[in-house]
């Protein structure tokens, strides 16, 4: 819906966590010093690093169920006020409150000539004056969040939920049934990017006591920069995927981790396997079988996986010791870069 940015070969981009409307990002190339004004702003600051856990198009299981249409910005750990601004001028549609958000605002911004509608929810209504047909400017404070677990949030944790419309009118949904629902709803990685902000968030490691999943998998792993993590209920599986780009975050997968329990190394009728290695994977050298494997032809789709699952790729097993033990399937997107699938697998730490 909007066009790049882009940038000259072998530029240096110094990205500022947040910008007023006299900021900009400078690009300095070899050949002469250009400047490059971006054209929004974060709704909040620390918006890069407080993303953590519920992603643009997830599909999540809890509370609510469905793909969900917002990036979360998580503040549970902070006791004082976060104000939230507004990413550009605009106009204020709906200031109200709603159920499943408590407080929320939705400001039809023009971005680049573009329109699209803002969600800023779980906020504190008693904390703004605006309400619907107001005139916001960028940079511009609309409300603070709301307190956690409060009507402020409508007993939801305290955290701005993000979200981005494309579409006709607006809609309040946060979740979506469908991937194909989605289709409306903007990335906001991808819209920040493209406006002239860089959100990419550095590496972390996967942690079983605090990210979903983590009861089965008893591991530790890098997500490199860029990625992100969906706990996929119906397989009980993980899903590394790119924070960029367009559709769901199974749509973006780039390895797909599941498991089983087993003496020894096991695997699927459902496929066909080219070749078999034996290895050492790991920061514990772990024992492993890597294989390059094919879903046969005229067996159904593997369902609720990403479709690069049905293709040919390579599967790493990993264990943790011998005997009846929790094998490790981890399986790489046929476009990933070797060096990167590599380098997941040599940080994988067995607890």
């Amino acid at each position: 819906m909007l066009l790049g940015v882009g940038c000259a070969e072998q530029a240096v981009v110094t990205v500022p966590e947040s910008l007023d409307d006299s900021d900009s990002i400078e690009v300095l190339d070899e050949a002469e010093e250009t400047v490059v004004a971006a054209t929004v702003s974060y709704p909040v600051e620390e918006y890069v690093t407080r993303r953590t856990f519920k992603q643009f198009g997830e599909y999540i299981s809890d509370r609510f169920n469905g793909y969900h249409v917002a990036d979360d910005v998580e503040f549970a750990d902070v006791e004082e006020e976060v104000p939230v601004s507004a990413i550009a001028d605009g106009t204020v549609l709906v200031a109200d409150w709603v159920s499943g958000y408590g407080g929320v605002m939705l400001v039809e911004h023009d971005v680049a000539g573009e329109r699209v509608v803002a969600t800023y929810g779980h906020i504190d209504l008693a904390s703004t004056e605006l309400s619907a047909g107001d005139q916001v400017v960028r940079g511009q404070f609309l409300a603070n969040l709301g307190d956690g677990e409060s009507e402020e949030t409508d007993g939801e944790r305290k955290h701005l939920h993000f979200a981005l419309y494309g579409g006709e009118g607006y809609k309040l949904a946060g979740y979506i049934s469908t991937p194909s629902e989605l289709d409306p709803w903007i990335n906001p990685h991808s819209f920040f990017l493209e406006q002239g902000l860089d959100p990419t968030q550095t590496a972390r490691f996967y942690n079983s006591d605090k990210d979903l999943g983590g009861d089965i998998y008893q591991v530790s792993f890098e997500i490199p920069d860029g990625w992100e993590l969906e706990y996929i209920p119906s397989l009980e599986a993980l899903n590394l995927f790119t924070l960029k780009g367009d559709g769901t975050a199974r749509e973006r997968s780039q390895v797909l981790i599941r498991y089983f329990d087993a003496s020894s190394f096991l695997t699927l009728s459902t496929v066909e396997i080219f070749s078999t290695e034996d290895l050492f994977v790991g920061m514990e050298g772990y024992t492993a079988r890597r294989y390059d494997i094919e879903k046969k032809e005229g067996v159904t789709d593997f369902a609720d996986q990403p479709l690069w699952r049905n293709e040919r790729h390579l599967v790493t097993d990993v264990r943790g010791e011998e005997g009846y033990t929790r094998y490790f399937v981890v399986a790489a997107n046929p476009e990933l870069d070797p060096s990167v699938y590599e380098d997941l697998l040599a940080s994988m730490i067995i607890k």
